[in-house]
């Protein structure tokens, strides 16, 4: 199976947002409808099975608002968001609906190299890890379970991982790889001071408990929260077409 292809022409970016968790940094949106953003994701287990926490949950709201907007003449491009961005924004968030890799190595690469010009880190996590090994040291791998990470690993990625919804505390792979929780779910920091998940750097593998539908659905039952967390540089992007 080969990864899903979506134009360029999908990404959809914004300069600012109201995301508690990540911190208010320009970010990704993939796909200019709902079917395209999907198209993105094919062979996601996640999206199969509804439990996708973006496909299915607030993100689609924000995502639906955005295409209609664009078909009403509104321009998504990553120049516009970074020349929107918040002074205060230390990184770009690749992908807050639907998988990067579907925009092609050459697309993301051009991006995150604009990005870090603007002096941004990169964040973005693929699904599509396993057929995509170009995008090593570039996106995170995202996982399904600790028993895939080390295979993630041995191919050169970074790891982000879905942890069982009432999972806390650290955690370690079959091959003794050391992991952690989310900081941002943890440690009352935001995704923007925390950038433990750019795909480029050192660091432990990062995990997240599951907080799709299906997750929140359990933890409400069992009388649980949500895991809760504790001036334009326009000469860089003078010649930026994206």
């Amino acid at each position: 199976m080969t990864v899903p292809s979506v134009p360029v022409e999908a990404a959809m970016w914004i300069g600012t947002t109201k995301n508690s968790k990540t911190g208010d940094v320009p970010t990704l949106f993939i796909g200019r409808s709902r079917k395209e953003s999907k198209a993105s994701c094919q062979g996601c287990p996640l999206l199969k099975s509804g439990d996708c926490y973006a496909q299915y949950g607030t993100p689609a709201i924000g995502h639906t608002s955005m295409i209609k907007a664009a078909k009403r003449g509104k321009m998504y491009s990553l120049k516009a968001a970074l020349l929107k961005s918040k002074r205060s924004a230390k990184m770009a968030r690749f992908g807050a609906i639907g998988d990067p890799a579907a925009l092609g190595i050459d697309y993301i690469k051009k991006a995150v190299g604009i990005v870090r010009d603007f002096g941004m880190d990169a964040v973005g996590y693929t699904h599509h890890w396993k057929r995509a090994p170009e995008f090593a040291g570039v996106l995170m791998a995202s996982c399904d379970s600790i028993d895939e990470v080390d295979t993630a690993i041995d191919m050169g990625y970074r790891v982000a991982v879905v942890l069982p919804w009432n999972h806390k505390g650290r955690f370690t792979t079959p091959a003794g790889r050391k992991g952690i929780v989310c900081p941002a779910i943890t440690g009352g920091i935001t995704c923007n001071e925390c950038r433990l998940c750019d795909g480029s750097k050192a660091g432990p593998v990062i995990g997240f408990p599951d907080h799709g539908p299906r997750a929140q659905a359990k933890r409400r039952k069992a009388g649980m929260q949500k895991p809760q967390r504790k001036t334009p540089r326009a000469d860089v992007l003078a010649s930026v077409d994206i």
